[in-house]
């Protein structure tokens, strides 16, 4: 709920920022009796995004995601439009001009959203990544609160951070402690 109602935050924070939401728990084909956790639509290169959500870890949940793109990867804009839930998308009628007539990319990104996870779940969304070329992110979700807020922090565990990356951010804490260290909670 909180990830659907900052969806604006949200999109930004896990790196897919010209992404709209479709919807939650879309069912991607009748099939089956799952549904989608959520369900964007990246008007950049046409092409869908499957967010799937997990409390604390769980071994199946990259399978869970992949699944659902083998179902939507076929999916034509007239599918798509049908599926966008109008109560959860303030911008319906730009949405449905920007998916109207377009072929839709039949290559589906995955991102993973959960507390932790299993070593088999990176080890293999580096395999299908790397070997495969298949578009998976994965993110790491804490639950904070704040004078009766909620807010919630992600942390990038796949893929993972170039060193670079992380010895630049290592060398920015440093610079940031030695100008706070004149500062008391006082």
């Amino acid at each position: 709920k909180a990830i659907v109602s900052s969806w604006e935050l949200f999109k930004n924070e896990i790196g897919i920022p010209s992404a709209y939401l479709i919807g939650q728990e879309i069912t991607p084909d009748n099939v089956t009796q799952n549904s989608i956790d959520l369900l964007a639509y990246d008007p950049d290169d046409s092409s869908l995004v499957v967010i799937e959500l997990k409390r604390d870890k769980h071994k199946l949940h990259l399978l869970q995601a992949l699944s659902y793109a083998a179902m939507v990867n076929r999916w034509d804009s007239d599918t798509l439009i049908s599926k966008i839930q109008k109560d959860l998308n303030p911008d319906f009628d730009e949405l449905v001009e920007l998916i109207s007539g377009n072929t839709i990319n039949p290559d589906v990104r995955v991102i993973l959203i959960a507390e932790s996870y299993d070593p088999e779940v990176i080890i293999t969304a580096d395999w299908l990544s790397s070997s495969y070329s298949v578009d998976i992110s994965a993110f790491a979700v804490s639950l904070h609160a704040l004078d009766g807020q909620t807010f919630l922090s992600f942390d990038q565990r796949y893929p993972i951070k170039e060193l670079d990356e992380l010895y630049e951010a290592r060398s920015q804490r440093k610079r940031k402690k030695t100008v706070t260290d004149d500062i008391s909670w006082d």
